[in-house]
């Protein structure tokens, strides 16, 4: 696709004149649902996100209270350079695969007997019975041995309720509890730690217009407090079924599309699924197909962990690109800013003139 012009200018202090380029596939807002804010923690924090702490004993006591973030049980990354870098453990970026701006991390390697829980509220609006959420998770948690059944072993609960109708969404809500897990890898030196790379679930709303939907995220450490449990979270940015690369130029002679990350397979299929086209998570056009054309891809997360989810999107020649340089920041005395708006997966920015700038 060809640069485009560009459509914000903004102008910082002291002269500097910014100007962004959006380079790729930033899609218009009408394809999409609009997410409930910093369900994706793009704010750089914990705002409109619950935050708790409590403890975890023997026999399988659990016990949170609402509290501030709390350091070392509340950890918020940032991935811009150099990023957060790799677990310890399992040596996966601590950062979330799916490009975006933030994750978080809920507890630590330090035992005692911890839990830690962060959840989110919000209302589908009236009207919207399109409505989908894809979370992010990886985890680490340290095998007790024999001596811990499964109700003291350490864990990570995922929780997503529909509380208009006080009903579970068990599609996407699963326990992580050591001695009943899939797709964990034991840590080499010490082969009692076991973790799990980054991996994604669906969590379908489609028909709940005016439904209140709690996401809960928890982990903890063994009910005996000697050994750890933690997890990194994200959540994506887009909250409907629409996927990148789904709009595109008028003048594109070619087209990826990408679905969301981290599900254990992709199948791609034309809209009446009589035709296969790709099993690879993105899928290329050359030409792209005539605008209008519907194409699906089924998404199997990874066994034992979620349920099949298929999303759909229309192929559309109606890119536009809308640059913003965020608000404007006042720097004194050489101090660092932090200037635009959190990025959203799969674009490539562009930013002029470079002086001054730490990531251009």
């Amino acid at each position: 696709m060809k640069a485009q012009p560009p459509t914000t200018t903004a102008c910082k202090p002291g002269g500097l004149q910014i100007i962004v380029l959006a380079l790729l596939l930033i899609s218009s807002a009408g394809l999409r649902a609009q997410c409930p804010p910093n369900i994706d923690f793009e704010f750089g924090d914990f705002r409109n996100w619950q935050c708790y702490t409590g403890t975890f004993v023997s026999p399988s006591n659990l016990t949170l209270n609402p509290s501030a973030p709390t350091p070392g049980r509340h950890e918020m990354y940032s991935s811009a350079p150099p990023g957060a870098g790799r677990d310890p453990y399992g040596n996966f970026p601590i950062n979330c695969p799916n490009g975006s701006g933030h994750s978080i991390r809920l507890g630590n390697n330090g035992g005692g007997g911890q839990a830690e829980g962060v959840s989110y509220t919000f209302t589908i609006p009236a009207g919207q019975n399109e409505f989908n959420i894809i979370y992010n998770y990886a985890v680490v948690l340290q095998d007790g041995g024999v001596n811990h059944d499964s109700t003291n072993q350490p864990r990570l609960l995922i929780r997503v309720r529909n509380v208009t109708d006080n009903q579970l969404i068990t599609c996407s809500s699963f326990p992580f509890i050591v001695g009943g897990l899939t797709g964990f890898e034991p840590y080499p030196p010490n082969p009692t730690i076991l973790y799990k790379d980054w991996a994604a679930n669906s969590i379908n709303l489609d028909g709940m217009a005016g439904k209140t939907i709690e996401l809960f995220f928890i982990t903890t450490d063994c009910g005996f407090k000697a050994h750890f449990g933690y997890a990194y979270i994200d959540v994506n940015t887009e909250c409907s079924s629409a996927f990148t690369g789904a709009a595109y130029c008028p003048d594109d002679t070619a087209i990826t599309v990408t679905a969301p990350f981290g599900y254990q397979s992709y199948s791609w299929w034309n809209a009446g699924f009589t035709q296969f086209l790709g099993n690879n998570q993105s899928i290329y056009f050359n030409p792209p197909p005539p605008p209008g054309t519907q194409i699906a891809v089924i998404l199997e997360p990874f066994a034992g962990y979620g349920c099949l989810d298929t999303l759909y999107a229309n192929l559309l020649d109606t890119l536009n690109i809308r640059a913003d340089a965020g608000p404007d920041q006042l720097a004194c005395n050489r101090t660092t800013v932090q200037i635009g708006v959190p990025p959203r997966p799969y674009h490539l920015y562009s930013w002029s003139p470079v002086t001054g700038l730490s990531n251009p």
